[in-house]
């Protein structure tokens, strides 16, 4: 149960709450309905088109194969494991798009044999920052940018979710709730607004909600850290009393590993550090177990063709089952009668050392014992002890498990909680709408603007970029542009209404130009702790958003530059919120007819990234 009791609905009628987890190999659903004068309960999709397992660890595989021809989606989810699809896709060369790390599926049909390579559209919506040394990510199916397949899947996950509800609730009229339900859309503790501006969008595609504005208001984001908290705090999570112990949540999924920690404060949950994101999941020891069987094999034509099928067995067998690094594994590869000693073939199976089976693991096992390490040591708060829950479909490997446990600090407990830890994100999704236990969370990176300020030859680093002085066309005055002014610093405890705000003045020799302002927002991803010159890091200073208002009842003010022309200012405030999961920013001036502040909403809804505005139209903003 959740560390609060969870209070009765309290709207005026039903009220439908959809979670998707769209995850590396396999996709799952929660979902809630909100009855008025009830106590909400949140329930797995157990059951899916053409899936023959059904039950509480129900999942779905995140796999579309496209029509080459006009780019239409063929088959989805478990429909793609069918092997009579599998074999129309091989003969009429369907495109495959799927989540998961590169693969290659062998299919023999008498004399036919074709290899369909499948490319993993969920990287390609990393921002470039989070692409691994030496990685390359295979393209996607032609004409079919990552936005689109995304919008497919969704589409075909809300067509599951209403198919399963009508089958388990017969007395609910899901059409009366189309129009008001809420979609939880989860992601991993790295993505931000880049990824978030394109979720929404496939969302809206997709067809779960008809529009930009119904999108802000039904279509809410949640990491996979906070989800996988809020799975742990319905099943039974228990940590120390406030201030002596910290909570660290491992999300190990199939492609990414999410560390978040918290601390708990009155029933409630703060977060205590950055979180972090690692690509160090599942399907990365299948990638390694690939390499070390295509090396071990690939130059033997006879078994070469079999690696596919090895890697297929490995990844359903045992990666999973693996416990003992002293005992030797073996894994089918052909018939009965294939025996080669010589590379440890015997009747038909590979033998496979359980030594070298940890080394498939271990990149993953250390980059996870780095991560807590990592966390407790950039903790905004010290406690002695720490508890570690361990979550998500890879924690249920006994060896990732019992290393991870094994390695860690004694003051340090690993578990695992109760539940299908494979639906830990999709049923926290749920929960983190329900019951939202966490009210603050620690700022990813430092936020401000492109600013300019007047050019001071005291200051070395305005001496240094004197070549860069520019005559301010408006005020006469040197100016030096370029300058990024914080708003919102890095590593910054924020809660959940907290407000950042930072003033600035614009200019212009035309007051008709000031009656519409927009100011752009940056997001400084580097490590430097003087954030101030944007040249100093040029591609560390990515735009999220731009923020516009019509501040025509702004009182502007009049002044004269050194040679007497009159120009016009106006003074506003540039509001940053990110005490929610999605950075929000607000334009804010003073009305001169009431005298009271007004804001005007921006976001990553409104992300415009044409050409910037030029300091002669008096575009710029000047730093306090």
């Amino acid at each position: 149960m959740p560390s609060r009791p969870r209070p009765k609905f309290k709207g005026d009628r039903k009220r439908l709450v959809l979670s998707f987890d769209i995850g590396t190999t396999f996709s799952g659903i929660s979902y809630s309905i909100l009855t008025p004068g009830r106590v909400p309960e949140i329930r797995p999709v157990t059951r899916y088109p053409h899936q023959e397992a059904v039950g509480g660890d129900a999942k779905v595989p995140t796999v579309i194969y496209y029509d080459p021809a006009n780019g239409k989606p063929l088959a989805i989810g478990a429909e793609t494991l069918k092997s009579n699809v599998i074999m129309a896709a091989g003969r009429k060369g369907w495109h495959k798009a799927e989540w998961y790390c590169p693969s290659f599926l062998m299919i023999h049909d008498l004399d036919l044999m074709l290899l369909i390579t499948t490319p993993r559209f969920k990287l390609h919506l990393r921002s470039l920052d989070m692409v691994q040394p030496g990685e390359t990510v295979p393209p996607l199916p032609p004409g079919k940018p990552v936005g689109a397949i995304l919008a497919d899947f969704m589409k075909y996950l809300y067509q599951c979710a209403e198919e399963y509800i009508e089958e388990s609730h017969r007395c609910v009229n899901l059409r009366a709730l189309r129009s008001t339900t809420v979609f939880i859309l989860t992601h991993p503790n790295g993505w931000g607004g880049a990824q978030q501006t394109t979720m929404r969008k496939s969302a809206i595609d997709a067809g779960l909600v008809p529009d930009a504005n119904a999108a802000r208001d039904r279509i809410l984001f949640a990491t996979e850290g906070e989800c996988s908290l809020h799975f742990c705090l319905q099943n039974g999570l228990e940590i120390g009393p406030r201030d002596k112990s910290g909570l660290l949540i491992v999300d190990a999924g199939g492609g990414t590993v999410d560390v978040t920690g918290y601390r708990k404060d009155r029933g409630y949950f703060e977060e205590i550090t950055v979180p972090e994101c690692h690509f160090q999941g599942s399907v990365y020891v299948t990638m390694r177990a690939r390499a070390d069987f295509e090396k071990k094999l690939g130059l033997h034509p006879r078994y070469a063709s079999g690696i596919p099928l090895l890697v297929q067995e490995f990844d359903k067998g045992a990666k999973h089952s693996f416990k003992d690094e002293d005992e030797t594994v073996y894994i089918r590869l052909g018939g009965p009668y294939e025996t080669e000693p010589a590379l440890g073939i015997e009747t038909g199976q590979l033998a496979v050392t359980g030594a070298t089976i940890a080394k498939f693991f271990k990149p993953s096992v250390d980059c996870i014992v780095a991560a807590i390490e990592n966390q407790k040591e950039q903790s905004i708060d010290t406690f002695p002890n720490w508890s570690v829950f361990l979550v998500g479909g890879f924690s249920a490997s006994s060896w990732l498990f019992n290393q991870v446990r094994d390695q860690v600090p004694l003051n340090t407990r690993v578990t695992r909680p109760d539940g299908h830890v494979n639906k830990a994100v999709a049923s926290g999704g749920v929960s983190f709408y329900l019951d939202n236990v966490v009210h603050s969370r620690v700022s990813r990176h430092t936020y401000g603007v492109d600013a300019f300020v007047d050019y001071n030859p005291r200051k070395m680093s305005h001496f240094q970029r004197r070549k860069k002085i520019i005559d301010d066309p408006v005020s006469g005055k040197d100016i030096l542009t370029g300058c990024f002014d914080p708003i919102l610093m890095k590593n910054t405890r924020v809660k959940d209404t907290e407000e950042f705000r930072q003033t600035y003045i614009r200019i212009s020799n035309n007051s008709n130009e000031l009656h519409n302002i927009e100011a752009e927002i940056l997001c400084y991803r580097g490590k430097a702790s003087n954030t101030m010159w944007i040249d100093s890091e040029p591609d560390m200073y990515p735009v999220l958003c731009r923020v516009r208002a019509d501040t025509s009842m702004v009182r502007q003010s009049k002044k004269r530059d050194v040679d007497g022309k009159r120009y016009y200012e106006i003074e506003f405030s540039v509001v940053l919120l990110f005490g929610l999961t999605e950075l929000k920013a607000q334009i804010v001036y003073t009305d001169s007819a009431t005298k009271k502040e007004r804001s005007w909403n921006g976001g990553l809804e409104v992300l415009d990234l044409g050409d910037s505005v030029s300091p002669e139209n008096g575009g710029q903003l000047k730093a306090p």
